[in-house]
């Protein structure tokens, strides 16, 4: 009869007491990595690299950074080389980016902040290749012995050497920012 008690007392005990269910657990992987994806690629940052991310973000003024990338590239157009008057213009672009997309990309990383961190997809118009502004024999040729080479690279050395490849041959269009 004591035994009978106890057998029912401690089935009573466990079902009164659940044991709570555990988070599903998060894969661990570097703190930051650069991937290949379709048109684009995407970086994953930990927590913490991603925090560093959004502190030197917020402190970025994108008035005044925009002010002196205008102010370079006026003065770049005032030269007479060709190459410099180019420059200016490219510039003049980066400054319009910074001064129309650095706000977003604040709100976004403060939005999207994960418990593991964020990843940053970017998709653009990919080249084929990566092209070289000025004729570049010595890296041109380094860059055809690594496409030769590839297939004899291990797995993770192709991955890597894959998703530098991809953020080298995008200009990026779109970018999204999503909680890890």
């Amino acid at each position: 009869m004591l035994g009978g008690q106890f057998l029912l007392w401690s089935g009573l005990f466990l079902a009164a007491d659940p044991v709570p269910a555990l988070p599903p657990p998060v894969p661990v992987g570097p703190r930051v990595g650069v991937a290949a994806a379709p048109q684009g690629y995407t970086i994953t940052l930990a927590r913490g690299p991603a925090e560093l991310l959004r502190d030197m973000v917020d402190g970025a003024d994108e008035k005044a950074i925009a002010k002196s990338l205008r102010d370079e590239a006026a003065r770049k157009k005032e030269s007479t080389d060709k190459a410099t008057a180019d420059n200016a213009a490219q510039l003049e672009l980066v400054a319009f980016l910074v001064s129309s997309q650095l706000p977003a990309f604040k709100k976004a990383l403060h939005e999207n902040m994960g418990p593991h961190g964020v990843v940053i997809r970017v998709s653009g118009l990919q080249a084929p290749q990566v092209k070289f502004r000025k004729p570049r024999p010595k890296l041109e040729r380094a860059a055809q012995l690594l496409r030769e080479t590839m297939p004899l690279l291990p797995e993770e050395a192709r991955d890597a050497v894959e998703a530098m490849r991809a953020v080298a041959r995008t200009t990026p269009l779109v970018w999204k920012v999503e909680p890890r």
